[in-house]
């Protein structure tokens, strides 16, 4: 190392410690609906078959979240220590988390997960034990390493599958029922749903993220991931009328159309023309987009049956 480089090193005491407002913030409960909404989806799907438990459904969502807030807040903790969102931390004592304890929560939130898990797969069916374990897995290397998941582009990818497909699947089989493809279709929307929201997070980063990680909206380019962006979404709705057109589920679904002004709203967030406060503002309407979809589309499905 030379003179210069020693020269932009700072040397830290030992008490000096970035803290956040709230663990509530770090959390991040906006996002919750990737979790909550297809388990939702799954499990009013099972009821098409059958009876459904709902202390199952209740511990099913426990854990989840509990993993999601875990994944979330690790996400803060990993983005912080590779330079990212410093300014979103403050270094003066107060009654908010500290960085350096995000691990340890994080890790206290998962074994609790953990335990909820192992009860419900002694209720259910022993498959989610593995499955949960790797979804553990790639909530930590979604954000952790030089290398993690979203710095390779595969955040979108991740998310689809392990916010979207899995909790509809790990819904519908601990209720009784073995996987289809009846489910598989009916986890698609929930798919498309979660990595629209990854996506429109990364184009909003593409300028802060360009010297951490290569995320899908930094290789595509702006003008090609915002058609993308537009594709997505739009096909989000066309896979509900799918399923109802092949009568997979009830028609009461397509109430998903009262979620068009937040489409929109969405949409416009992220098109070539928008500004940098609409792309700023453009997440929290990914998140009531999801969340209004989600629901009405798991009611849909429910109230069908």
């Amino acid at each position: 190392m030379n003179p210069s480089e020693k020269q932009h090193i700072t040397v830290l005491p030992d008490d000096y410690h970035f803290f956040r407002f709230s663990w509530f913030q770090l959390m991040r409960p906006l996002t919750f609906t990737g979790t909550i909404s297809p388990i939702l989806a799954g499990t009013a799907f099972a009821a098409l078959k059958g009876n459904v438990r709902l202390d199952l459904l209740f511990f099913l969502l426990a854990a989840s979240i509990l993993i999601q807030a875990a994944a979330n807040m690790l996400n803060d903790y990993f983005d912080f220590c590779n330079g990212q969102d410093q300014d979103r931390w403050q270094t003066k004592q107060h009654t908010g988390p500290a960085h350096h304890h995000i691990p340890t929560v994080a890790l206290f939130l998962i074994g609790v997960a953990a335990m909820l898990g192992i009860w419900l797969a002694s209720e259910s069916n022993w498959i989610i034990i593995p499955i949960g374990m790797i979804g553990i897995a790639v909530g930590f290397f979604y954000s952790a390493g030089r290398y993690s998941l979203s710095a390779l582009g595969l955040g979108e990818l991740t998310a689809a599958i392990y916010l979207g497909v899995i909790p509809t699947l790990l819904a519908y089989i601990i209720q009784g029922n073995s996987i289809d493809t009846g489910i598989f279709a009916v986890a698609l929307p929930y798919a498309l749903l979660i990595a629209l929201m990854i996506l429109s997070n990364n184009i909003r980063d593409i300028q802060k993220d360009a010297d951490f990680r290569s995320t899908l909206a930094i290789k595509l380019g702006r003008k090609k991931a915002a058609y993308l962006h537009a594709t997505m979404l739009l096909f989000t709705y066309v896979t509900v009328f799918l399923l109802i057109a092949t009568q997979l589920i009830h028609w009461t679904a397509v109430s998903v159309i009262l979620a068009a002004p937040f489409s929109w709203r969405l949409y416009s967030a992220y098109r070539l023309d928008a500004t940098r406060s609409m792309e700023i503002a453009g997440m929290k309407w990914s998140a009531l987009h999801h969340w209004v979809f989600g629901l009405l589309l798991s009611i849909g499905i429910w109230i069908g049956g």
